[in-house]
């Protein structure tokens, strides 16, 4: 099998699907992931991918080492890194994935970091998947816990880094597999998911994986009341700091 990189933004569901397609098959460094609240496995995330990706983007000057932030990230600043930083450690990552390859990176950060690793990876020994999610889950995904953000500038990260992965895939004519997160639950996705990975992933796979990710579902009514009493604090904050 080929190596696997997950592409997609924050909240698509990154997280259930890299753990479905490389649950026992694929090498992502599960010892190191730490679990969390509803994450007993963690978020199927290669914790040195994370590190790296991090230091990509600040080398970048994108002034945030996460791939939310409200702002958009130049792309040409990121493959501008790529070509000057001297540092054997993106190297020797990649040299270590591949002593146990077949291995399969997720990180929200690669929407844009893809393009730093762009040359160091052997793209005909990658098969890319693109995951996306209706923005308005992936808002309210985001606003579940904590009201940080304003629903505008969700949507408007969510576009940035969707965008930034199209361009990725453009730029490289990569025919990748799409994967909207709300088809995961068809049977005729696992499907084409195996006929394009060449895996073998079962029912069994989606019911282990998705029973680690089970929360307490709200109602729309009690998360908007909640959101609108959030996005008033941050209104009012805007407004003193002002």
């Amino acid at each position: 099998m080929k190596n696997v990189i997950i592409l997609g933004a924050g909240r698509t569901g990154s997280s259930f699907l890299s753990g479905l397609v490389s649950h026992k098959r694929f090498y992502i460094n599960s010892d190191m992931i730490p679990a969390r609240e509803g994450y007993p496995d963690g978020d199927y995330e290669n914790p040195e991918l994370i590190a790296l990706n991090k230091r990509i983007l600040l080398g970048s000057g994108y002034g945030y080492d996460k791939a939310f932030a409200l702002k958009s990230v130049d792309i040409n600043s990121v493959k501008q890194f790529s070509k000057t930083v001297k540092d054997d450690a993106f190297k020797a990552f990649l040299d270590k994935c591949n002593q146990n390859r077949p291995w399969l990176w997720k990180d929200p950060r690669l929407c844009y970091t893809i393009f730093f690793w762009h040359r160091y990876i052997n793209l005909s020994q990658i098969d890319f998947i693109k995951i996306t999610r209706d923005p308005y889950l992936v808002f309210q995904s985001h606003s579940k816990h904590q009201i940080k953000h304003l629903k505008k500038d969700l949507y408007n990260n969510y576009a940035w880094q969707t965008q930034a992965v199209d361009l990725f895939l453009s730029e490289n004519k990569i025919n990748a597999l799409h994967i909207d997160y709300a088809d995961l639950k068809h049977p005729s996705v696992i499907e084409r998911l195996n006929e394009y990975l060449g895996t073998d992933i079962s029912r069994e796979d989606y019911f282990y994986i998705k029973k680690d990710n089970i929360t307490k579902k709200k109602s729309r009514i009690r998360f908007m009341m909640r959101y609108a009493i959030g996005a008033g604090k941050l209104y009012f904050k805007k407004f003193h700091r002002n």
